[in-house]
């Protein structure tokens, strides 16, 4: 019986790293904060070391893209090129992507588009202040856009969901969000 037991422990540990790495993850690195910032799909974990600070919660279902949300309260929402902290406008998007935000206005660079596993599109992530460089990722990952198949994400979806995580996290960075 016991041995019955450790092979289903050990295959249930197997499934579930497998199902895990299935579904995606992407970290970016806050360069003069020393956070790093972890996304899966629904949420965003926000540590220094192995300490976490905060963590995101993500509504994948919203008509206008996703937003952070706490117990069914949207904390963080972006509408009308206004980024909202529950309801109340605390920054602005600009026409080429980047974000001002109690004064601070960051520019979102996305370059170097490619795949991952053929079904998720990434980029090489840049986020800077001037001329200071705050995060930066070598995948950056639009992770819904395996969930979105018929029909597929469109690069716009996808690079949208990518600076709404950036600009959520920026949010928090900024707010205390």
């Amino acid at each position: 019986m016991r041995i019955a037991g450790l092979i289903l422990a050990v295959w249930l540990g197997v499934l579930g790293a497998h199902l895990a790495a299935a579904c995606g993850f992407w970290s970016m690195a806050d360069q003069e904060k020393g956070l790093t910032i972890g996304y899966l799909t629904n949420s965003a974990s926000i540590a220094k070391g192995e300490r976490r600070w905060a963590t995101q919660y993500f509504d994948l279902e919203a008509k206008g893209g996703i937003r952070v949300v706490a117990e069914r309260a949207v904390i963080l929402d972006i509408a009308g090129g206004k980024l909202r902290k529950r309801g109340k406008v605390i920054g602005t998007l600009d026409a080429a992507g980047g974000v001002t935000i109690n004064g601070h206005a960051y520019a979102i660079e996305l370059s170097e588009p490619d795949t991952l596993d053929g079904v998720m599109p990434t980029w090489r992530l840049v986020v800077k202040r001037g001329d200071t460089v705050i995060l930066t990722s070598d995948r950056a990952s639009s992770l819904c856009a395996g969930m979105h198949r018929d029909p597929p994400m469109t690069d716009a979806e996808a690079r949208d969901e990518v600076r709404r995580r950036v600009i959520y996290y920026l949010a928090w960075r900024e707010t205390g969000a």
